[in-house]
């Protein structure tokens, strides 16, 4: 192992960053402007106290927001570090190192029997949709059809807020008001009640757990303090309530050697429980600390650097939290601001100017938004010039249905008492079972007070399910890919998936198929990896953990609050209107000082998605677009009037009459002599001038090549008649035909 020696560390290092590294005692805040090497800096810091003052590895505790980064940290230490089999096992986000604590308290009899809980240590983790189901076992009957998908939303949010604030049921029957507010608490209550009897907890569960545990067995929370030596939180801005309560019950008195990195620019996450205040008052619940301040931004170009620092500027920040973020980078290009006459216009703009970069850049690309439903006309402008590309933040691979089925029986093998489980899968693939049967099965469980699987003999006609699912019951010599080919083969889910949909099954095998690569991937990083750790690292994985996970190059789509911690060569930032950037939500119901708050926190994502990009920024606002289901005339934000106007180019629309351009023969992986032969037509969108068509050729992805025939209507009801090869004739609306002329 190579130690990391403070003449190492000034080598390495900025002075500033060297400063952060070299103190290693004591309290410590980091406040790290956006691209500011404060990653490189915990690395460095972490490598530091492990190699040079001796620190074992498994007594350093570091809070990083995704997993994904937990892993980034690890490799890069153990790079610098120059030894691969380093075990930094404490290292990931709150909710994975509550998972090991809890893991490791539940085997402990003491902790169980002092808080009366049924759990045992091998407890499932529901996601959002096990959690809804529970919660329509619990509202349906009550409130029948009014228990719709919005109503079960409102109930988990809730239920999500009171335990992000560390809040109890009794606490938040006892703060409740109104009438709803009891009803809510209630449900709150009995969903706790029902996750316990199936031995699971939801993420927010997972915090609130392994704290109560620490304040409640005084002596578990000594032996954790003892054993961890130093903490580092990484994304200090984003802890909520929840999580603080847990990082102070892991700090005893005596050591207070903590490390926070963060920037209170860049907290996004208020609506999510996120709390401001306490990053802002860690120099004096921790005092005295040392507060050091990275600036100098490595990442982006001095133009975009200074034009969103002027941005930023607009916000009050304590005295203690200033900072004047810099770069020392070439000026670049100015970023372009675009005005367009509606959000069709947008789309299709955005999209011809990334395929005039080249399909070189498509990778180091991205969008973003303030709101997912506005992915969808620009996913289509896209699509029109067959640009890849990949939308983050929508279903998981580990949440696709198929996915999900197979996994609810080995989270089943694992956790018999899962109920959520057992429901999920006694009749998929269908075994002929009824309503009734699976209703008495509930009604025999609840009347011995077991779970639904102690329940199962009391009912002859699941009997097969029960001996197949024992039949499941690993031999220590078995494969988890073995596990899962037998559970897919055994149970003829392909079949009936061939059965269910023949449309989609295909695809839906290939997903199988993909799983159990996922699941080879797995053990092979994780030798010796057990069936319960596979699934609690499949469980913990977010959507902040995805990205384009494959080689072919895509654009990047995503919403603003999605884009945190990412970089790219080229940010494009499309509704940059006042009333969606900033959002129109914090105009509601608020004080005048609430709604400067929510202000504010707008303003820091619109910084945070200025501050991604590192070469070029394009930003797009509308005169018009379809919203909140009509017609609707915007002005462009109020953020943009705040740029430092030497740093922008822009680009106003100087009439009504509003040109955008359709691409033809927009190939899918063009090269650049293929880009120059395109034919651009320019269209007046208010003249309802469109090219003539017909004659053209065209290839459709389902029916091949054709000729057009007919063409009929204008702007947006353009209709074209194609004879394709097979002789057949078919009408398609050219908005949303997917065709590529040729």
């Amino acid at each position: 192992m190579l130690s990391i020696t403070p003449e190492i560390l000034q080598q390495e290092l900025s002075p500033v960053q060297y400063e952060a590294a070299l103190a290693v005692d004591g309290p410590m805040l980091i406040l790290a402007g956006a691209g500011s090497g404060k990653t490189r800096t915990i690395a460095y810091k972490i490598a530091h106290l492990i190699s040079y003052h001796n620190v074992e590895a498994r007594r350093i505790a570091a809070v990083t927001f995704t997993n994904k980064a937990a892993k980034e940290m690890k490799d890069r230490i153990a790079k610098i570090l120059e030894y691969p089999q380093i075990r930094l096992d404490w290292m990931g986000t709150f909710h994975s190192l509550s998972v090991k604590i809890l893991r490791v308290c539940l085997e402990n009899s003491n902790v169980t029997e002092t808080l009366k809980w049924k759990y045992t240590k091998n407890f499932s983790i529901y996601d959002d949709d096990d959690q809804k189901k529970l919660l329509k076992l619990i509202a349906v009957p009550k409130e029948g059809d009014l228990a719709n998908a919005g109503r079960i939303k409102k109930i988990a949010g809730a239920i999500s807020y009171w335990k992000n604030r560390g809040v109890s049921p009794e606490e938040a029957l006892e703060e409740s008001v109104f009438e709803d507010q009891k009803i809510l608490a209630s449900y709150y209550d009995e969903y706790q009640v029902l996750l316990m009897n199936s031995n699971a907890m939801d993420f927010d569960d997972l915090l609130l757990r392994s704290a109560d545990i620490l304040r409640k067995v005084p002596s578990v929370a000594e032996q954790f303090s003892e054993h961890f030596k130093y903490i580092f939180v990484d994304e200090y801005q984003d802890t909520n309530d929840a999580q603080y309560i847990l990082l102070k019950l892991l700090l005893s008195n005596n050591n207070k050697n903590i490390t926070v990195v963060g920037d209170d620019d860049q907290s996004i996450y208020g609506w999510r429980g996120a709390n401001l205040n306490i990053i802002r008052n860690f120099h004096r619940d921790f005092a005295p600390v040392k507060i050091v301040k990275l600036e100098e931004n490595y990442r982006s170009s001095s133009n975009i650097v200074k034009a969103a620092g002027s941005v930023i500027a607009n916000n009050k920040r304590p005295k203690e939290m200033e900072k004047k973020v810099f770069s020392n980078q070439e000026k670049g290009s100015l970023i372009h601001i675009k005005q367009v006459a509606d959000d069709y216009t947008e789309a299709n703009t955005l999209a011809t100017k990334i395929f005039s970069l080249g399909v070189e850049n498509y990778s180091q690309t991205a969008v973003f938004y303030r709101n997912n439903a506005q992915s969808r006309l620009i996913e289509a402008g896209l699509n029109k010039l067959r640009i890849p590309n990949i939308i983050i933040g929508g279903t998981r691979f580990w949440d696709r249905m198929e996915v999900k089925d197979v996994l609810a029986y080995m989270h089943l093998l694992v956790n018999p008492k899962d109920n959520g489980a057992l429901l999920r899968i006694v009749n998929v693939p269908p075994r002929g079972l009824g309503k009734k049967t699976i209703e008495t099965l509930q009604q025999n469980a609840e009347q011995s007070g077991t779970s639904l699987w102690d329940a199962l003999p009391s009912v002859p006609k699941l009997e097969p399910f029960a001996k197949m699912m024992n039949s499941f019951l690993q031999e220590p010599s078995e494969s988890i890919v073995f596990l899962t080919k037998k559970i897919i083969e055994d149970t003829k889910y392909n079949e009936y998936l061939e059965k269910d949909d023949p449309a989609t099954a295909d695809d839906r095998k290939a997903n199988l198929d993909e799983m159990l690569r996922g699941i080879e991937d797995f053990c092979e990083e994780n030798p010796g990896a057990t069936l319960e750790l596979f699934l609690q690292d499949i469980s913990l994985l977010t959507s902040a953990d995805r990205r384009n996970e494959s080689s072919v190059n895509f654009v990047t789509l995503m919403t603003l609050h999605s884009a945190k911690g990412l970089e790219f060569d080229s940010v494009h930032i499309a509704g940059c209107d006042e009333g969606i950037l900033p959002s129109k939500a914090y105009e509601a119901e608020y004080s005048p000082e609430e709604k400067k708050e929510k202000l504010e926190e707008e303003r820091r994502l619109f910084y945070v998605g200025l501050t991604r990009a590192k070469k070029h920024l394009f930003l797009y606002t509308s005169q018009a677009r379809f919203w909140r289901g009509e017609q609707k005339s915007f002005s462009p934000t109020s953020f943009i009037e705040e740029m430092d106007a030497s740093t922008i180019y822009f680009d106003r629309l100087a009439t009504q009459s509003n040109p955008f351009t359709i691409s033809i023969n927009p190939p899918h992986f063009a090269k650049a002599k293929t880009r120059e032969k395109t034919q651009v037509y320019e269209i007046d969108e208010y003249s309802q001038v469109e090219p003539r068509l017909v004659g053209k050729f065209a290839a459709h992805n389902k029916y091949g090549e054709g000729k057009i025939v007919g063409q009929s209507g204008s702007g947006e009801n353009t209709q074209v008649e194609i004879l394709f090869t097979d002789g057949s004739k078919r009408k398609f609306v050219l908005k949303f035909a997917n065709l590529r002329f040729i």
